[in-house]
């Protein structure tokens, strides 16, 4: 007896089945390997929280401050001089990046140069292409240095931190002390950001100065995520906080008494003046009023004009 096969319109069916099944699925799929990019970044921050108050049981309550006993100066492109001499000076007062500073946890804290990539933003590890061991440098490199690759202190630090250098309006590190709702560190923080464009396009995509005074508008919910970090899809941040726990924030004024995590705080006292903020335009004019007024940076591929 004959056996009976699929016709062609059987298999037509078949196939339009599948492909129906898949449409449906991909996009969840698409969520949940968000989902658990979200997570696995989350679960970084929560590593170097640890790693932090690792550090500052060492060093009498401090957090991760690179340079030497002089006023040193947030360099906030380009890489740290000497960043690959295990003999460097620190007696000086010296440009410094802010990743040199979250690389103390590397040399000090035995944090792994991958802890510090988010997977759902357009860093990568660093490769340490030094005769030197990891843990005699003093950065995670130099970008686009002929010598050592297209990797560096912008492009191998996916997390943004609490400002460790002075600022106009003085000195305002994150330490043990600190209050335990100030936010330490999160995901990149989008003023610097080369992922978001500084155009004045009123778009969803572009990051706009022009629009955050409506930042915080309830009913708009792109005027909210355009205060959100880039890696995950502007929805919202990780972000560490100083009594050690970490939440997935879905809008940035999630620091004490809904200070914005990003922005230096307004002249005003009203919550807007701290939920808004200013924009935190690099060297010299990055602001922190006080202990309280969390501003959070990333080493940036631009100066602010």
């Amino acid at each position: 007896m004959k056996k009976k096969g699929f016709t062609l319109i059987e298999l037509l069916v078949v196939i339009a089945i599948i492909a129906m099944l898949l449409a449906i699925l991909m996009p969840a799929l698409g969520k949940v390997k968000r989902i658990a990019m979200r997570l696995v970044c989350g679960t970084n921050l929560r590593g170097m929280g640890t790693a932090v108050n690792v550090y500052a049981f060492d060093y009498r309550d401090e957090y991760p401050i690179q340079g030497g006993p002089g006023i040193n100066t947030w360099s906030t492109t380009g890489a740290m001089g000497g960043w690959a001499n295990p003999s460097k000076d620190w007696s000086g007062d010296d440009a410094v990046t802010v990743s040199s500073s979250l690389f103390m946890l590397v040399r000090e804290a035995d944090v792994g140069v991958k802890s510090f990539v988010c997977q759902a933003s357009n860093q990568q590890p660093f490769v340490n292409m030094t005769p030197s061991d990891v843990v005699e440098l003093w950065d995670f490199g130099s970008a686009g240095h002929a010598s050592f690759g297209d990797y560096g202190a912008r492009k191998c630090q996916s997390y943004s931190y609490q400002v460790p250098y002075r600022t106009n309006a003085g000195h305002h590190p994150a330490d043990g002390t600190s209050n335990p709702g100030n936010a330490v560190m999160a995901d990149r923080n989008p003023w610097f950001d080369p992922a978001i464009s500084r155009s004045v396009a009123p778009t969803g995509e572009d990051f706009l100065e022009t629009v955050w005074t409506i930042v915080f508008d309830s009913s708009n919910k792109w005027a909210i995520q355009v205060g959100n970090a880039e890696p995950h899809d502007r929805e919202g941040q990780n972000v560490l906080f100083n009594d050690g726990h970490v939440d997935f924030a879905k809008r940035p004024d999630v620091g004490t008494r809904y200070d914005n995590i990003y922005t230096t705080r307004g002249a005003g006292a009203l919550d807007a003046d701290r939920r808004v903020g200013n924009p935190p335009k690099g060297v010299g004019i990055t602001n922190v009023r006080n202990s309280e007024d969390t501003v959070l940076v990333n080493d940036s591929w631009w100066n602010w004009p």
